[in-house]
């Protein structure tokens, strides 16, 4: 079977180097849009360079501490997002290695990070892993890092995380699910955890919070000044790399970038005609969609489930407590709706949607994603409901650019703007007669 298309970690650190030299040069875009590019190059570099810096690789899930990674010297290798960066980089990469993986016997249901993460251990071409980490949630393909681990002499660990996390006993467990993680990457390593280093990478986090929650109140702005480049930025850094000053300075600069703009009355585009909430997850499976939909349409994505705060997002307890601020982060950490009830994540949903003054939202059906996929209609119907908002559900394959054609995507998307701005709502929010 063919593996000429799949592509290695060394090859996405040049390539996403690479990309970031030519940003530079290209007129009309965010500042910020290099730098993020940097910070992605030094997350793929650092797992590229671990084993010879003397660290230790751990593939992970999302809910993970990875504030205790970092003061651990353990480098974090999250598969969704290497599954997003291989389609940034090769779209050609991620069907052949589930075309790799279907070949070892792996259902084909099974969501397409997992089986993308499969395709590539199978060919030899993921990065070096000493162990996987994972926790368990509604998402039934947890286990395939537990699985995965047996195929390939990895050794896993699971957190048990609570479903409903809102009691003191509940975040008493999670708090000790961290203290048993701490004891497996001790035994793992040979390395006892250093809880002044934690401190400060809790610190470090808690700052990153802060800042993603004041470019979030900068994204309410109408015209929105936060352009498609730079869409993912805040979940990057939040999901790859909280707890390191990178990531801070990152923040600190998109934030300061995006002042200015709102300062100067700069939109992402000249004509702001929608703003669009995605209500699942953005398209991974095609990088360019979001351009093309600024461009064409006039419409800027405002915001994502992804990287939604609950609240004000003060998880910072006590500085001297960073375990017991760790577990708090979590429930209220971005995403942390989709491992709750149905209900919960429609609320979160319908007020993201409030906030960022959004005219419409589009759910990403994944058809990997069971739970999602049952809550589609529940956030459609809910965001229409308690605040007129229409939903248009696309039916893809979250990183699988073959799964759906982007003509059928873009028939969708043609009839959904043109349905938006006929309505009467979309024409009193926007005062038009």
């Amino acid at each position: 079977m063919s593996t000429s298309n799949l592509i290695t970690a060394e090859e996405l650190a040049g390539a996403i180097k690479m990309a970031g030299e030519g940003i530079k040069k290209k007129p009309g875009l965010m500042k910020s849009t290099a730098r993020s590019m940097e910070l992605v190059h030094k997350y793929v570099e650092r797992i590229v360079t671990a084993k010879d810096k003397g660290k230790w690789v751990a593939t992970h899930g999302t809910q993970q501490p990875l504030e205790i990674y970092e003061a651990m010297d353990v480098v974090g290798l999250f598969i969704e997002f290497w599954g997003v960066i291989s389609d940034v980089v090769k779209l050609e990469s991620v069907p052949e290695a589930l075309s790799i993986s279907a070949s070892t016997g792996t259902p084909g249901e099974v969501c397409s990070f997992f089986r993308n993460m499969d395709g590539l251990m199978h060919a030899g071409k993921w990065p070096h892993t000493d162990f996987m980490l994972y926790a368990t949630s509604s998402c039934d393909n947890v286990k395939a890092y537990y699985t995965l681990g047996r195929r390939y002499g990895i050794p896993s660990f699971g957190l048990e995380r609570p479903y409903l996390p809102y009691t003191p006993k509940a975040m008493e467990h999670w708090k000790n699910e961290h203290k048993r993680l701490i004891a497996f990457l001790e035994e793992q390593t040979g390395k006892k955890l250093d809880y002044d280093r934690l401190k400060e990478a809790v610190r470090l986090s808690y700052r990153l919070t802060e800042l993603s929650l004041e470019i979030d109140k900068l994204a309410r702005h109408v015209p929105c000044p936060l352009s498609a480049e730079c869409f993912g930025g805040v979940l990057i850094a939040l999901r790859l790399m909280p707890g390191t000053q990178e990531a801070v300075d990152f923040l600190t600069a998109l934030r300061d970038e995006l002042q200015e703009r709102v300062d100067n009355g700069i939109g992402a585009v000249k004509n702001e005609r929608f703003r669009v909430l995605w209500s699942c997850f953005t398209p991974f499976w095609d990088p360019t969609l979001l351009g093309y939909m600024q461009q064409k349409y006039g419409a800027v994505s405002v915001g994502e489930v992804l990287a939604n705060w609950r609240g004000e997002a003060k998880w910072m307890l006590d500085p001297e407590d960073p375990l017991g601020n760790l577990a708090y982060k979590t429930q209220l950490a971005p995403g942390n709706c989709q491992y709750a009830s149905s209900e919960d994540w429609a609320e979160n949903v319908v007020d993201q949607a409030r906030r960022l003054k959004a005219d419409g939202a589009i759910f990403n059906n994944n058809w990997g994603c069971k739970q999602a996929s049952g809550m589609g209609t529940l956030v459609r119907d809910e965001l229409l409901r308690n605040c007129s908002v229409p939903s248009v559900t696309l039916n893809v394959d979250v990183i699988d650019s073959t799964f759906v054609t982007r003509a059928e995507i873009e028939s969708q998307l043609d009839s959904f703007f043109e349905m938006i701005e006929t309505s009467k709502v979309y024409k009193e929010r926007r005062n038009l007669q």
